[in-house]
């Protein structure tokens, strides 16, 4: 109710003048998206105020704007650059990474609010046009969900290097049907493209604002239907709209924002054009302080009002510039006490798991944001047991919270050995980087297979558990697909014993074969790793397996032919004696105990063949 009536109120104030409108004002976004204007300047464009030429940015920022959007594409190199909509050099990749760095700089120049606009494609992104960038194609869900993190968070992580901290954001651009190809018709797969990029500006800095934004915010559009499918599955701050075509002087926009903000949440439109200037800001401004502002798109060139003139390359501020200088100015319009804070201190986290596991984040990353509640989960491998914490935690149990992050963490977890076979290690239940669990390739063993990624140094670590130390065969069962030889290194607990072992083509990935090394192995837990020499990547490995070498027959005659019988030559042994002298030699070779778990041959325990040597009768001439 307080509001409704200090909006009333503000509104009766202006209108009958009894108080200046800059005196009741408060923080608001006059904002455009400016992203064509290095395409622009390399074709020479020159911007204009008052006869004297500009720079773009100051023209702007006496024009009251303080907000700039920057759009930027996953690889532009291969799509938006290529389409080339300004006219501009298509060789050069707008828009990627260098040149939203370069725009930011002269932002934060102007101290003026960063706004950036994640397409998650390689090209325009909007109402029915979201396509797969072209390095995602082929890839799962999960798969594609990674990918979007390490995009979202590598620009993020160049930005905030720089000095460039965005202050909002928003992940997927016009995203009224489907994100990077996902249709929101599946709304698990379209919710985790878009909370993956979420989670690494998060990730980065909680404190930066999370935009999602419908291309037409009207009862016609489908608003309504894709805000609660938002709403419920997304990870957002706010909600904007392109606020292009009303059918009802806006009272469609009021309606579909209504609905945003009777759930206390901000709205705002990122994207319209001169002709509604009036219209659009005024419906922000009765939203109160829900209604956080509006960006004009590309206002010295697009649609056929634009806020500058054009005569071939000289761009001259016109009056529809100058209507939204006097909106800023009847607001007031500074802007929000969120933008342009300072980046939240990082605190360092180091993990180090033990052979046998993994330790999990909630947020990922060596460096965490003061203040951040974090958990950390023990995870082990199939065939291991997580057995306690290290360092800063020394309890058992598998999670471990820090409910706000205050100081620099050192955590270490330790698992043991628990499975019955110490010969066989499936490739799937190892810890990978840049390597993929896959099963889509038929005749492997167990649950799948590691894919290394095709990249130098993507490599897959078995933990594996041995009972002595000495030199042991290993054999790698692979596939490879490809045409090329696809080499790796092989390192046992860090240390390379193999620099580059081979793994020539088997034609198809469905043929799987093995190669045989020999590594000099220590006695207890081992990592062994596989790592990728070249850019085509490692091949696709199933398992590793110890080759135990066969153990020589012993033949003891029946009863009746004992006169027959024979022991080994020159030798006067009993039969008994010999089986027992083999089975040490094999037990020693071998040594397969740990823990009192026993281990196997040929389908039989240690102790069952040496119980069944002392039933052997010795049999002498």
């Amino acid at each position: 109710m307080k509001f409704n009536f200090m909006n009333t109120f503000k509104k009766a104030a202006i209108a009958m003048g009894v108080i200046a409108a800059a005196a009741i004002a408060r923080p608001y976004i006059v904002g455009v998206d400016v992203s064509w204007v290095l395409e622009d300047e390399s074709l020479g464009a020159k911007y204009y105020h008052d006869g004297k030429q500009q720079d773009l940015f100051d023209i702007l920022q006496d024009h009251g704007i303080n907000f700039i959007r920057v759009r930027t594409f996953v690889n532009s190199c291969v799509g938006y650059a290529t389409e080339s909509y300004s006219g501009a050099n298509s060789k050069v990749c707008w828009c990627d990474l260098d040149h939203t760095i370069a725009l930011a700089k002269r932002i934060k120049a102007h101290n003026m609010g960063f706004f950036l606009d994640f397409h998650m494609s390689d090209t325009w992104a909007s109402i029915g046009k979201q396509y797969v960038p072209a390095s995602w194609k082929g890839k799962s869900n999960a798969e594609m969900g990674k990918l979007a993190y390490d995009h979202v968070k590598t620009t993020m992580n160049a930005l905030m290097k720089e000095g460039l901290r965005p202050d909002m954001v928003q992940v997927g651009n016009e995203i009224n049907s489907a994100v990077s190809g996902v249709s929101i018709s599946k709304t698990a797969e379209f919710a985790n493209i878009i909370n993956s990029g979420v989670k690494a500006v998060r990730d980065i800095d909680p404190s930066i604002k999370i935009v999602m934004q419908h291309g037409r915010p009207r009862p016609d559009g489908g608003f309504e239907s894709w805000y609660n499918k938002i709403d419920a599955n997304i990870d957002y701050d706010a909600i904007c709209g392109s606020t292009y075509g009303t059918t009802n002087n806006g009272q469609d926009w009021r309606d579909m924002f209504g609905l945003v903000t009777k759930k206390k949440k901000p709205v705002l439109s990122c994207e319209y054009t001169a002709d509604r200037t009036k219209l659009i800001n005024g419906i922000m401004n009765d939203f109160g302080d829900l209604g956080w502002g509006t960006f004009v798109w590309e206002p010295t060139r697009y649609s056929n009002k634009p806020m500058f003139d054009r005569d071939g390359q000289k761009y001259t501020a016109n009056a529809r510039l100058d209507e939204l200088a006097a909106i800023a100015k009847q607001y007031n319009a500074t802007l929000p006490d969120w933008v342009g804070a300072k980046a939240v201190k990082k605190l360092t986290v180091k993990t180090a798991a033990a052979a046998g596991g993994t330790i999990a984040q909630s947020i990922e990353g060596s460096e965490i944001a003061e203040g951040s509640k974090v958990t950390f989960t023990a995870v082990p491998l199939e065939g291991w047991e997580f057995t306690g914490w290290t360092g800063d935690n020394s309890g058992i149990a598998k999670d471990y919270t820090v409910a706000s992050l205050n100081k620099e963490v050192n955590l270490g977890a330790n698992f043991k050995f628990v499975a019955k076979d110490s010969l066989n290690y499936e490739a799937e239940n190892a810890v990978f980087s840049n390597t993929i669990f896959e099963d889509k390739h038929a005749g492997f063993s167990g649950k799948g297979y590691a894919n290394l990624d095709n990249a130098v140094g993507s490599f897959v670590t078995i933990p594996v558990c041995l009972p002595s130390e000495g030199e042991q065969k290993v054999r790698i069962v692979f596939a490879n697909g490809s045409t090329a030889n696809r080499p790796v290194s092989i390192a046992v607990n860090g240390e390379v014993q193999v620099k580059s072992q081979d793994f020539e083509s088997t034609s198809e990935w469905t043929n799987w074969t093995s190669k045989d090394v020999v590594l000099k192995m220590p006695a207890g837990v081992s990592n062994i790793t596989f790592t990728s020499t070249t850019a085509d990547g490692g091949p696709n490995i199933d398992k590793i397996q110890f080759v135990v070498e066969s153990i020589d027959p012993v033949v003891v005659p029946p009863a009746d032919e004992k006169d027959s019988a024979k022991v080994e030559e020159g030798s006067t042994d009993s039969t008994t004696a010999i089986v027992n002298r083999r089975l040490e030699q094999s037990r020693a070779a071998l040594r397969l105990r740990n823990g009192g778990r026993s281990f196997y041959v040929n389908g039989r325990s240690v102790n069952e063949l040496q119980r069944r040597a002392s039933r052997i009768k010795t049999f002498n001439k």
